[in-house]
């Protein structure tokens, strides 16, 4: 008898318990290593900062100079609210240790499907981890990744559904409500829903009827209907598209890509050797989400999850008869231990924590971060206004230097093209940038050394700027007051 069919008897297996433990601990480390990316974090805290100030939502932009004033939508408030309250609370060690868990809390998830889906503790650890590693793009620090263990819970409820089992139904209107108020990507769980509701082959009835209290549940929002007009506006808005590099269709580079590509031909094999049928739903949503992943990266993560879970149902006999023949790890209580061990040894790899024993520890920031050049501006406030500097710089300084507008955000949705085709024009220091400088009033830059070597050489070679302020990575200049 293999392991898998020991433990549907009621047999409870804590090899599977340190299997699981050993891949999500694995997780956790490469997320709480990754060096925080500037581009999706700080301004959520400025946004979080503006509403515990003002105790509302703004209604205009008003972080930056370009854009100041113009109506916007924040749709993301209580994320915005919630990562400040994490960073005022503990730092990045703090803000680390609960992305970490929001992402092994999505896998724990899809390891509960695949354990429902009757897979082997050995072959669903293998497809966890493959499926972990195909989607870890997408677990930098941002709003989207608490909406990650609500899509997890979300398949697994469904799950349940189509084996019959209802009860988790009616957990969906409460994740509905949720979901949003945390991340656009509330409308993939009506994708989910949807598609059930059409393909699905548990009970309609019911779900029909937790389907209308979710869509209910959407509009106890600050915006109510107009946040859904706000949110597909997003996704079919050109200028995202165009400038946003996260929204354009995936390409084969980096080992990420290789695993999603190498999937897509590992599922037509698979599908055409294999004698198990899998439902239509399956279908249906691996073409749906297959089809969101080839047309954007940011939908890689979530077909991820679908493809595992489909792929798992395909080669269950294989996988049964090749990893989960017999069974492993038989000892039952150290297994139980050192699975509770390899889930709590993690943590010294936390910002903050792994500085005390590894000398070479990765720093917490990425190194495009002008932490040392915004302190010296932040020390200076008799500067002149209008700074121009690069996406990532301004986008930190929206919380780490807010007294002062900058040039540009994250939110590319508040801003006119003609913004991102000057600064375009600016980092390659074309013939006409301090043209461009002076139809925006800036009156200082920020330049980073290694990305911005084009404009630093116009710039130095320019008698309107004088370099006042320089380190390993950035210089500051200033304009020249011309008599």
């Amino acid at each position: 008898m293999s392991q898998a069919a020991a433990e549907t008897k009621g047999k409870p297996s804590y090899s599977g318990f340190l299997l699981l433990s050993l891949v999500l601990a694995i997780i956790f480390i490469i997320v709480v290593l990754m060096p925080l990316e500037p581009s999706d974090y700080w301004t959520y805290l400025r946004i979080g900062d503006q509403i515990a100030q003002t105790r509302s939502i703004p209604t205009t932009e008003f972080m930056t100079y370009t854009s100041g004033g113009q109506p916007a939508t924040y749709s993301y408030w209580l994320t915005s609210i919630m990562l400040l309250g994490i960073y005022k609370a503990g730092g990045l060690a703090l803000t680390a240790l609960v992305m970490g868990i929001c992402v092994i809390g999505l896998y724990a998830l899809i390891w509960l499907c695949l354990r429902e889906l009757k897979l082997g503790p050995v072959a669903a650890s293998l497809i966890l981890l493959v499926t972990a590693l195909m989607g870890s793009n997408n677990w930098s620090t941002r709003p989207q990744i608490f909406a990650l263990p609500l899509f997890g819970l979300t398949l697994l409820i469904l799950l349940k559904w189509q084996h019959s089992q209802n009860r988790m139904l009616w957990l969906l209107p409460i994740i509905s409500l949720l979901w949003v108020n945390l991340h656009g990507s509330f409308i993939l769980l009506f994708v989910l829903l949807f598609s059930a509701l059409i393909f699905g082959s548990g009970s309609s009835k019911t779900l029909a009827l937790v389907t209308l209290l979710s869509l209910a549940a959407t509009v106890i929002n600050p915006y109510g209907f107009h946040l859904w007009a706000n949110t597909t506006g997003m996704i079919g808005n050109d200028l995202i598209k165009t400038y946003s590099f996260e929204w354009q269709p995936p390409v084969n580079q980096g080992w990420q890509l290789n695993l999603f590509f190498g999937s897509l031909l590992v599922v037509a094999l698979v599908t055409a050797f294999s004698m198990v049928r899998v439902k239509l739903l399956w279908w249906v949503w691996f073409l749906g989400f297959g089809w969101m992943a080839l047309s954007s990266i940011r939908y890689v993560v979530w077909f991820s999850l679908i493809e595992a879970l489909l792929l798992a149902q395909l080669a269950s006999p294989w996988l049964a008869r090749i990893f989960d023949s017999r069974p492993v790890f038989p000892r039952r209580r150290f297994n139980l231990v050192l699975g509770v061990l390899v889930l709590v040894l993690p943590l010294a790899f936390l910002p903050g924590v792994r500085q005390q024993w590894w000398l070479q520890a990765p720093e917490p920031l990425a190194d495009t971060t002008p932490v040392q050049a915004v302190e010296w501006i932040k020390a200076h406030p008799d500067l002149p206004e209008h700074l121009w500097a690069n996406w990532v710089a301004s986008i930190y300084m929206s919380y780490a230097l807010p007294e002062r507008p900058v040039w540009v955000t994250n939110r590319i949705e508040d801003f006119d093209e003609q913004i991102f085709v000057d600064n375009k024009r600016l980092l390659r220091a074309s013939h006409d940038w301090q043209e461009i400088l002076d139809r925006y009033s800036v009156n200082l830059l920020l330049l980073d050394q290694v990305n911005e070597k084009p404009l630093i050489t116009a710039v130095s070679s320019s008698n309107n700027w004088i370099e006042i302020y320089h380190d390993e990575r950035e210089l500051v200049f200033i304009k020249v007051e011309k008599n």
